[in-house]
């Protein structure tokens, strides 16, 4: 990464139901001194779309050709996107069109950071039992670019969180989907909660105060579906889903207001306020 200036690649789902966790990020940047471009005219990448099967890769293909000229008129050669899925999209379409911009995920600057963010929290994870969540679309489909561990047992978020002072949990099922599925959602979304429910209950098991993901569909689904599965089945989860940006910003001293916590289905409060003491 050169750090010269990023072109701040926008995310739709984040900003249809949680818009406070990209001011969490820009936070956590302007704070580090992260120099990047806010781009009112970028589309979406058409991810939720395109692996839908609902946008055509020629469409994919020109509305991202708009948005990599876009960052090169900003004076930006490099992408950085909170969204995994907008991560991937990005990396196919820039290999199809064989352009010049490179494509980092939000996570990655944060990780090359953690040490100089170590030393500028207000507040520390010391105490705070988590387990991570990675999202497959930055772990299965540009697999030989995990930036730390591998596609099979990533380490990105699991750094990330020990560097901010939390005890990193293992679980049985890290490595499965978060159930959301894309197409499966919008077809078949039985199956997409079997899925979530059989990750959430591995999760419950090890008794964390807290689920750290990395993609906003993960956000949505594990947060979401919660009491949904707990109506469904009667087991009671209501463990607390965290991304990134936001716990981020959070130990930085942001809010609960500023990172958006209202906007969570399964409430985050009761590990925020143990957070802020």
């Amino acid at each position: 990464m050169s750090r010269e200036r990023y072109y701040l690649f926008k995310s739709c789902i984040l900003g249809a139901y949680y818009p406070r966790v990209e001011d969490s990020l820009r936070i956590v940047f302007d704070r580090l001194g992260v120099r990047y471009f806010d781009d009112p005219n970028q589309s979406s990448c058409t991810g939720h779309g395109y692996h839908s099967g609902i946008y055509p890769l020629k469409s994919t293909l020109e509305v991202n050709r708009r948005n990599f000229s876009l960052a090169r008129a900003a004076g930006c050669d490099e992408i950085v996107t909170s969204c995994v899925t907008s991560y991937a999209t990005l990396k196919e379409m820039k290999k199809f069109l064989k352009d010049t911009v490179d494509i980092y995920h939000g996570s990655e600057v944060i990780h090359e950071n953690r040490d100089r963010l170590s030393e500028m929290l207000k507040y520390s994870l010391e105490g705070i039992r988590l387990v991570t969540h990675h999202g497959c679309h930055y772990t299965k489909i540009f697999y030989e670019d995990v930036r730390v561990g591998g596609p099979e047992d990533p380490m990105l978020l699991d750094e990330i969180a020990a560097s901010l002072g939390a005890e990193v949990v293992e679980y049985e099922e890290k490595g499965l989907c978060c159930g959301m599925g894309f197409r499966h959602l919008l077809l078949d979304q039985e199956y997409c909660r079997d899925i979530a429910l059989k990750k959430l209950t591995s999760i419950k098991k090890v008794k964390p105060d807290l689920i750290l993901v990395h993609c906003p569909g993960c956000l949505l689904t594990l947060d979401r579906f919660q009491p949904i599965l707990e109506e469904e089945t009667g087991v009671e989860l209501r463990i607390p889903v965290i991304h990134y940006a936001e716990l981020t910003a959070l130990l930085l001293g942001a809010g609960p207001s500023e990172i958006g916590a209202a906007a969570h289905q399964t409430r985050i409060d009761r590990v925020i306020e143990r957070i802020r003491g």
